[in-house]
């Protein structure tokens, strides 16, 4: 039994000690931090073995801040400072200098606050940012109810209160499905764009040059606001736009422009993988197959932008619209590099 309570023990220290690791490299990413809460989360012996290791990281001063620490040369010039600890002890690791009790107390209650910060920071950080990589898309579940169905590249923040239900779209698009919930207005706000919806479905896209929303069911309130302020306070103007559904309207920096859309199914496809496209050019076509790709593909010549072009295809697979392109004889065999599909038109 102690035996395996031993290894058990080490484990934990030898994953703790790992993330002590990773935690401090600037390249650490988002899915890293995610991972590393989950981690804290499993078990209560989780969190303590980390708080104490991330304090013995602390208290070694003589480590430089890019964690180079040569152990050989250590071990030579400082023999007689190292002191060995059982596993599982609760004292620092090997390695570490003598000190008093009390100074090595103190920095104990410091690092325990600071790693505490941190945890609750990761949680926040969390629990409020979500966010795509090209040709990615997730689905989040907020804790109201309410869904919110992720495009490629594209990056939220989400706040709830009591009061308010906010989200900036930071890039992107992304489709939402409000649960009703009339006493906390649910508001997304994209540039200079704000929408608010109660009970409703509704896309949200963010371009360079606007904002357009597309409304699936209900209403949507659709405004402009000059200035888009942080702070979760940040009001629907009375003379808002009351968009219907199938709707789009375009927020742009002087106006919303309001349209009909013809095929709602075509604008929330790449839910289900696929672009549609019903006679729209070839420069628009490309523009969205290169939002799914790292491979781009490129418009040799100007004169193909304005060809016309209708189908439904997969959005991970830019070959399937090369290859629709040459057998429909619009373009030459197409040019294909590592990181580019080279469009030529036909001669």
């Amino acid at each position: 039994m102690d035996s395996a309570r031993d290894k058990a023990a080490e484990a934990v220290i030898d994953e703790a000690s790992q993330w002590v690791v990773r935690l401090s490299s600037p390249d650490v990413s988002m899915e890293e931090r995610r991972a590393f809460v989950a981690w804290l989360k499993r078990s209560p012996v989780h969190l303590g073995e980390y708080l104490r290791l991330e304090c013995t990281w602390a208290e070694l001063a003589d480590v430089d801040r890019s964690r180079t620490l040569n152990i050989e040369e250590l071990l030579a010039v400082e023999e007689g400072n190292v002191v060995e600890l059982a596993l599982g002890a609760a004292a620092p690791p090997p390695l570490v200098k003598r000190r008093s009790s009390r100074h090595f107390g103190a920095a104990i209650a410091a690092c325990a606050v600071l790693a505490l910060a941190a945890f609750f920071s990761f949680q926040t950080l969390v629990a409020g940012r979500y966010a795509t990589d090209i040709g990615e898309q997730r689905t989040i579940r907020l804790d109201d109810g309410s869904t919110v169905a992720l495009n490629t590249n594209t990056a939220i923040r989400v706040e709830l209160t009591d009061t308010l239900r906010r989200v900036d779209l930071v890039r992107g698009e992304a489709l939402f499905n409000v649960a009703r919930d009339p006493a906390r207005p649910f508001r997304v706000l994209s540039d200079r764009a704000i929408a608010q919806a109660v009970g409703t479905s509704f896309l949200v896209r963010r371009n360079a040059d606007d904002t357009v929303v597309t409304v699936i069911e209900g209403q949507v309130a659709v405004a402009r606001v000059d200035q888009i302020r942080l702070a979760a306070t940040v009001d629907v103007p009375a003379n808002a736009l009351h968009v219907s559904a199938g709707m789009r309207a375009d927020v742009a920096s002087e106006e919303i422009q309001t349209t009909p859309v013809s095929n709602l199914a075509a604008v929330t496809a790449w839910k289900t993988g696929r672009l549609m496209f019903e006679g729209q050019p070839l420069s628009e076509v490309v523009a969205e197959f290169n939002r799914y790709n790292q491979k781009q593909i490129v418009l040799e010549d100007s004169a193909l932008s304005a060809e016309q072009l209708s189908g439904v295809f997969d959005a991970n697979d830019p070959q399937a619209l090369v290859r629709f392109l040459e057998r429909a004889n619009v373009i030459e065999p197409a040019q294909v590099n590592n990181d580019t599909i080279v469009l030529t038109p036909r001669r």
